[in-house]
């Protein structure tokens, strides 16, 4: 127990916050207040424990208690959410913006851990801190991460990072992350990160990691594209063929040049269904397709009538590539080539498939008589 804050104290009493007998003989001041009996707790506050030097004196043992311990505790993260988007396959290496803990009393080293909640994590993401500074950004090879006595750039699951070491004086933790994308491969990716300070956890921070091979948005293989001479499949369209498109300076539907092709493959699919809208058979060498709806990512913008974009993630169409969209809704009245048709439902699609876009000058071209934009730039 705490010994008193005035009053009369005993040699006895120090003996027992000590935890020693009451009567252990030849017990001392000096002893008792230096460390050689055992070492003083500084988790006090220094007015309520000896200060080791002499003179000693009874009174220095005032609210002392041998057995205090910190509370540690973790504040609020100044960003929660740490994402690295529009990334692309041999990308370099990335440095996200500082984000920082005020705690409250923690002691010693700095544990992380994470947790895949969704998608297949292929790059690798660093983090480095420190408990005076800036670490600094991390450089070719994740160097770098050093400055303010920071830990250098270390694995998310790492029970102690670096030698950095928190104290009740040295209280705010800051963090950078880092991360590469694989070489080839294309992730989505969402971590939940676990911090440990003092077996005193936070859950708080989540890293999100999007690499695509050149974007998002895509239609469905299956969609065919419009072009002066009908409808094509997009394997028999190459750069420099002409499809048709929307200017929207002059208000006209135009034929204009394929600039560029990309066809990754995508699972985050929707088919959207339009009133009065044909199923629509086409042939492409000795295949025929049928295509109902129209097939394209979630996030990938299409023409209202008044010229705004809608999808059904607008959220990520605007933080991953910039564009504004609306939440589309039945009844949207969405323009195609040759009218105006209102969205009737959508499904999600849950299956892999290989997608299209397509460059064009306006940035858009028609696909199953539907106005999309292009998303590449």
């Amino acid at each position: 127990m705490t010994l008193p804050s005035s009053g009369a104290i005993s040699i006895s009493d120090i003996n027992s916050e000590f935890g020693r007998s009451s009567t252990t003989a030849n017990s001392s001041l000096a002893d008792l207040s230096d460390g050689t009996v055992a070492t003083i707790n500084t988790v006090n506050a220094a007015s309520d424990r000896p200060d080791t030097n002499t003179p000693h004196s009874m009174s220095e043992f005032y609210s002392y208690d041998h057995d205090a311990a910190l509370s540690t505790s973790f504040g609020t993260w100044t960003d929660t959410t740490i994402r690295f988007v529009g990334l692309e396959p041999g990308d370099g290496v990335s440095t996200h913006a500082l984000t920082t803990n005020d705690m409250s009393d923690p002691t010693g080293t700095v544990g992380i851990s994470n947790t895949v909640t969704s998608g297949t994590a292929r790059g690798s993401v660093l983090v480095a801190i420190s408990a005076t500074g800036d670490p600094g950004t991390a450089g070719s090879g994740f160097s770098g991460g050093t400055n303010n006595s920071g830990s250098g750039y270390n694995s998310i699951s790492d029970s102690a990072i670096g030698s950095v070491s928190m104290s009740p004086t040295n209280d705010t933790l800051r963090a950078r992350f880092a991360f590469q994308p694989h070489s080839v491969h294309t992730e989505t990716v969402n971590r939940n990160i676990t911090w440990t300070v003092n077996s005193v956890t936070n859950t708080d921070m989540t890293v999100f990691t999007n690499v695509t091979s050149f974007g998002g948005f895509c239609v469905g293989e299956y969609v065919p594209v419009n072009t002066p001479d009908g409808y094509k499949h997009i394997s028999e369209l190459s750069v420099g063929d002409k499809v048709m498109s929307f200017n929207l300076s002059t208000n006209s539907i135009e034929q204009v040049d394929i600039t560029r092709i990309e066809k990754p493959n995508h699972t985050d699919l929707v088919v959207y269904r339009f009133q009065d809208m044909p199923d629509i058979t086409y042939s492409h060498g000795s295949t025929v397709t049928l295509n109902k709806g129209l097939t394209i990512t979630k996030d990938h913008p299409i023409y209202k009538e008044d010229g705004t974009m809608v999808c059904l993630d607008p959220a990520k169409a605007l933080e991953l590539y910039g564009l504004t969209a609306q939440q589309i809704q039945k009844g949207d009245r969405i323009r195609f080539m040759d009218t105006i048709r209102e969205v009737v439902d959508y499904l999600n699609s849950p299956d892999e498939l290989q997608t299209y876009t397509i460059l064009t000058s306006n940035n858009n071209f028609y696909a199953g008589g539907v106005l999309v934009h292009s998303e590449i730039s």
